[in-house]
């Protein structure tokens, strides 16, 4: 689950999840008004990517990091509050990305492309750029290892902060909880 703001929250259907889970989690946040908005995305049931944050990570209020092979094939649907209580208004997107514009209010995400796989076995080097926890908009911190990635944002101008290891990228974890920034608004 990824909190993206605006009220909007992101959930992964995939080899772990189903469906129903996500109507549950849905009704809970639009119960207590947590959120006005889930975006389910429909992943391939595929272990390698059976996590959201591991294809898709916000690196800034409109820039993001993707992981195409994956991100290129998913659904996206919108739930929101329906008429009555524990109902839902449900929208099949035209894309995923712009679902999450939409969501944030911006024309369109500005996207980072990572290494993954393809990267990987050209260069016999790992790089799984999704591996990354925003401190704030535009300031990330990354396995150093993840080098084709930490080029290409910043290129896109994203401040990187490097860190030793690479454990968690190899088990395919994420930021999990801390995938968006923190601070999104200017105080």
């Amino acid at each position: 689950m990824q909190p993206i703001g605006n009220g909007t929250v992101l959930i992964g259907l995939s080899e772990r999840s189903q469906a129903r889970m996500i109507e549950q989690i849905a009704r809970a946040l639009f119960a207590t008004g947590a959120a006005e908005r889930v975006i389910a995305v429909v992943m391939t049931k595929d272990r390698a990517h059976m996590h959201l944050d591991t294809v898709f990570t916000m690196l800034d209020r409109d820039r993001v990091t993707v992981y195409p092979q994956v991100m290129g094939k998913v659904r996206a649907i919108s739930l929101r509050p329906g008429a009555s209580e524990g109902r839902f208004h449900v929208t099949e997107e035209e894309g995923f990305l712009a679902a999450v514009a939409d969501a944030l209010g911006v024309p369109k995400l500005r996207v980072v492309e990572t290494g993954g796989d393809a990267y990987q076995q050209e260069r016999e080097q790992w790089d799984d750029g999704n591996n990354v926890v925003a401190l704030e908009p535009g300031v990330v911190v990354a396995y150093e290892r993840n080098t084709y990635t930490i080029a290409k944002m910043r290129e896109a101008g994203v401040e990187v902060v490097t860190i030793e290891g690479f454990e968690l990228g190899k088990g395919r974890g994420g930021g999990h909880c801390m995938t968006c920034p923190l601070v999104r608004d200017p105080l």
